[in-house]
């Protein structure tokens, strides 16, 4: 299997371009957050995404080559599900090379994870990915179909915090765990014990390798100067052979704001998440081309 990520490559993410200039049009596939992505025409916005978003327009730059401003989810387990995304100009599925990466902030103040719930973004499917992620104690089966998760629970609890990305793939009814789990059903995931500084902007990454037949999935933390440092821990990597049925097609990236099935009174969860760029594009970040320094170069 090939390096995760050349840190030369690394760093090109979050430096701004070498050269003045008008700079081009941004790439497809780029959520620009220098200004209010809410307010573009490609946002979709479902369930109870609006009420969970704030664009925050006067936000200073957390990295070289950031722009001002930066959108804020908040991840409440007992609030209502939602999603913000933006489309793909064209579906990825089980065969194609992508890669995603999203730069964002975990805020301090306010936060409260003492339960299982996770912060989340990804890649799915706007047509089969449905809103029960989590399944319930009454009902297990989720319908989280079709879905490419970055998956982190910053709970104490069960020996966390922990990492655990995810892979779903098509509804599988030729499973016979099909009735009793769902989307569970034909589903893969990594575990990885990693805990993530607040406070700090970070670099999240996914890359989908079907040659390697699996799906990467890392973190880094972004200097002042602009480098990156892997995250202790927080690299994990998903099998697709564990799927039951390796099929799937993603077509929207964003944020996934899901809702606690197996909530308590006191929600599991409580964070506010502040982003700053989001990506998803055809190819590899260890491939040729330059990948994502191309996205970044790229933006207005």
């Amino acid at each position: 299997m090939r390096p995760l990520l050349p840190f030369a490559l690394l760093l090109s993410i979050v430096l701004p371009p070498a050269a003045a200039g008008p700079r081009p049009a941004p790439v497809p596939g780029t959520v620009v957050l220098g200004t209010n992505p809410l307010a573009g025409s490609r946002v979709v916005l479902e369930g109870a995404a609006l009420e969970r978003l704030t664009w925050n327009d006067g936000d200073a730059p957390a990295f070289p080559g950031d722009l001002p401003g930066s959108l804020t989810a908040l991840y409440d387990a007992s609030a209502g599900p939602g999603r913000v995304g933006w489309p793909l100009s064209g579906a990825f599925d089980q065969d194609d090379a992508f890669f995603a990466a999203a730069a964002f902030v975990i805020e301090p103040e306010g936060f409260s994870a003492p339960g299982l719930f996770q912060i989340s973004w990804g890649l799915w499917n706007s047509g089969a990915t449905g809103w029960n992620r989590t399944g319930s104690a009454s009902n297990l089966a989720g319908d989280g179909f079709e879905l490419i998760e970055w998956d982190y629970f910053p709970g104490r609890i069960f020996g966390g915090p922990f990492y655990s990305p995810s892979v779903f793939g098509a509804a599988n009814p030729d499973s016979p765990l099909f009735a009793p789990l769902g989307s569970f059903a034909n589903a893969s995931f990594a575990f990885a014990l990693a805990e993530l500084p607040l406070g700090e902007p970070l670099l999240a990454t996914i890359e989908h390798r079907p040659g390697d037949g699996a799906v990467v999935f890392g973190v880094f933390r972004i200097t002042a100067a602009g480098g990156l440092l892997p995250v202790d821990g927080a690299v994990a990597t998903v099998p697709l052979a564990a799927l039951s049925l390796r099929r799937y097609a993603v077509d929207t990236f964003g944020l996934t704001l899901w809702q606690d099935g197996f909530g308590g009174e006191t929600p599991a969860l409580r964070a506010e998440v502040r982003f700053h760029l989001l990506v998803a594009r055809p190819g590899l970040l260890s491939g040729p081309g330059g990948g994502v320094a191309d996205v970044v170069r790229a933006r207005p």
